[in-house]
């Protein structure tokens, strides 16, 4: 029997790390809503969106993760589809789920976003927040992605999502470099930690590669340095998702781009902007004898 090429040993790594980065991050979801509980811009934004398109027959949201923003949509009266593939975030959602006491629905789904479990023409707004589409490290896997969306949208129905929008100068920062060094305590067991990063830019792939430091904190009143090895280390892949790359992947999936703006503000894309911030929607098709 015939074999297929064999993989050079910096594309097994490269894999190995692109595993590491899409689930490490999210494995321990308390430290995870500690870190980004208070995030309100995109959440209210998302609120305002769903609230002007209302009503809907569902709200499906891709990375919806522990609920951050799958709950506040379900207050608001809308039935919310949550997608996410690891099972700690999900788990972490149905505990939400379990103390809600509002109106509307939250409906857990564990899938690939790639592969969505639904059917033709079922929803009218798929949204995904926070980076969700950074963890699809292809074109080809965010192109497929594109084509699930379009496929189970309805007619006239809106598909929202928010990347962050590359930093050059960033990306190509000392990779050995400790950032944003900042002491917290652990919202569950109580350790004093140090939270730091750094990252190394892969261009060839547009991937980022950032790896977080947990580190014990030292006694008040000393400087921060590094130890040799880390209390923990959690690595997270991102793949950078350029503007025209954006524009490429909603024509090819065959949706209208409505608007493309930065950090929730409608404001153009420039050195300032933090996230790329996209609307597009999937025709209605035309009536019979209309013009084109």
């Amino acid at each position: 029997m015939a074999r297929g090429p064999r993989k050079h040993p910096r594309d097994a790594r490269h894999e190995r790390l692109l595993k590491r980065g899409t689930v490490e991050h999210y494995g321990d979801t308390a430290l995870y809503d500690f870190e980004y509980e208070e995030r309100e811009e995109d959440r209210e934004w998302y609120r305002a969106l769903a609230r002007a398109q209302a009503p809907h027959t569902a709200i499906l949201e891709l990375g919806a993760g522990t609920g951050r923003i799958s709950c506040p949509l379900a207050d608001d009266g809308h039935a919310v589809l949550a997608l996410d593939s690891m099972p700690s975030m999900l788990a972490a959602l149905a505990q939400r789920v379990a103390a809600r006491s509002r109106p509307g629905t939250i409906t857990p789904i564990e899938a690939d976003m790639r592969r969505l479990p639904l059917d033709d023409a079922s929803v009218d707004l798929v949204i995904a927040p926070f980076n969700a589409l950074m963890h699809l490290y292809t074109w080809t896997e965010l192109l497929a992605c594109f084509r699930e969306v379009q496929r189970v949208l309805l007619p006239g129905g809106t598909f929202a999502f928010d990347v962050e929008f590359p930093d050059l100068e960033w990306l190509m920062w000392d990779p050995e470099e400790r950032h944003a060094i900042t002491p917290f305590t652990h919202p569950v067991t109580g350790e004093r930690l140090v939270y730091s990063t750094n990252h190394t830019y892969d261009p060839g792939s547009q991937v980022c590669h950032i790896r977080i430091y947990y580190d014990r904190a030292s006694r008040p009143g000393g400087g921060f340095m590094p130890p040799a090895k880390p209390h923990k280390l959690v690595h997270l892949a991102h793949r950078q998702i350029f503007p025209e790359e954006v524009r490429m992947l909603v024509a090819q999936a065959g949706l209208e781009l409505l608007s493309h703006t930065g950090d929730f503000e409608d404001v153009s894309l420039g050195p300032s902007v933090q996230s790329q911030v996209v609307v597009c929607t999937k025709r209605a098709p035309s009536a019979p004898g209309a013009k084109p």
